[in-house]
């Protein structure tokens, strides 16, 4: 068996998933990438004011989220305090891109289903919604007058949309769309693969990712790793605790998505509340700032280090993916000695990876052990 799937052709740049399969088991793994992850060189020598709107639009699969650390960044090596509003308006920001991420990748997941018809009629309120998640993060942005009134009004809108849809609020007993609910049964009744407790980034080991970044630049910005560990980050990684492991790997990170989605919708319910810092930021030098933040598919940082007259000297950013789909990383642990029937050992693989998330296409190839 070679079989080739995923969410993108081949011809275009991103993760290929090579696995081989003996006596129905996952014997071999490995990810080759010809993803871009040297973008961050594009700011050295700007002015640092222009950073944060330059990784908003390189970057904008995770737009906001980039705007945001890198201006947080920014602030840490200035030494310049962050206003109590600024701070909402960007958690606002992520909580509002985070659950527009969530919601898509599912989406995805459901429409690649051979019965659609309950995700094809999906489609359109959850299109809606989504439009509704862009404006709102354009707004938590704005400095204009009334943008805060304009960002209470759409939040008010998105808890309706989110509610017509089945999305219930954290606390509240899960009522998913029926498609969402048809994916969770089929993940349900697959052949489980094998889950364990993640290794789970936190707050606690920004300190030496930004060591490690400052001492290794694009190196370890290409495959980071901490010394004897395989650190997951995203939804799994934040709401492990709070699944159920007996239905395998697919059904508990679904399960977690899922609850990853409602905390965000509630987050934004209680917008009027005061939120937590939006980033966990630190200045480690003179110049010198990191921050990082949660986003749907994890944990990103950026460090930045300004010259004398203000200009971006040096930057690094350290993306999610390249910790989950790292060589030995936790998609390649969960993958090995897990077993696989011929018949949808590719579509499993594609499923896993799709709730890992990778923010860059994939494809997957399926071989038989030994073919050359």
């Amino acid at each position: 068996m070679n079989a080739v799937g995923g969410i993108v052709d081949a011809s275009q740049d991103g993760l290929t998933i090579i696995v081989e399969v003996a006596d129905g088991r996952v014997c071999a793994a490995r990810i080759s990438s010809t993803r871009r992850t040297d973008l961050s060189r594009l700011f050295v020598g700007r002015p640092a004011d222009e950073a944060p709107l330059l990784a908003e639009r390189i970057f904008a699969l995770c737009g906001a989220a980039h705007r945001v650390v890198a201006a947080r960044a920014i602030a840490s090596a200035r030494g310049e305090p962050v206003p109590a509003q600024r701070n909402r308006s960007d958690a606002i920001a992520l909580a509002a891109e985070r659950l527009g991420a969530s919601l898509r990748s599912n989406m995805i997941l459901a429409l690649q289903r051979e019965s659609k018809s309950a995700d094809l009629e999906l489609v359109r309120p959850l299109g809606e919604l989504l439009s509704l998640l862009r404006d709102l993060c354009a707004q938590s942005f704005a400095r204009a007058p009334g943008a805060a009134e304009a960002a209470r009004l759409l939040i008010v809108r998105i808890r309706a949309s989110g509610h017509a849809l089945g999305l219930a609020a954290e606390g509240a007993e899960p009522a998913y769309p029926l498609a969402f609910r048809q994916l969770e049964k089929e993940f349900a009744a697959s052949e489980p693969l094998a889950i364990t407790a993640p290794d789970s980034l936190g707050d606690a080991d920004d300190l030496e990712i930004m060591q490690r970044a400052r001492a290794a630049g694009a190196s370890f910005a290409v495959a980071p790793s901490l010394e004897g560990r395989a650190p997951e980050t995203g939804a799994f990684a934040r709401r492990w605790a709070e699944t159920d492991f007996s239905k395998g790997a697919l059904a508990a990170r679904f399960q977690a998505r899922m609850i990853d989605i409602a905390e965000c919708l509630s987050e934004l319910e209680g917008a009027e509340r005061d939120f937590p810092a939006a980033c966990h930021a630190f200045s480690p030098a003179l110049r010198e700032g990191f921050a990082a933040a949660e986003t749907s598919r994890g944990r990103l940082c950026h460090w930045v280090r300004l010259s004398v007259d203000g200009r971006i000297a040096d930057h690094q950013i350290v993306a999610p993916t390249e910790w989950n789909f790292h060589p030995t990383g936790p998609f390649i642990e969960t993958l090995l000695g897990a077993s696989m029937s011929r018949g949808c050992a590719e579509r499993r693989i594609v499923q896993l990876a799709s709730l890992f998330d990778p923010c860059a296409p994939f494809r997957v190839e399926v071989r038989e052990h030994g073919h050359a």
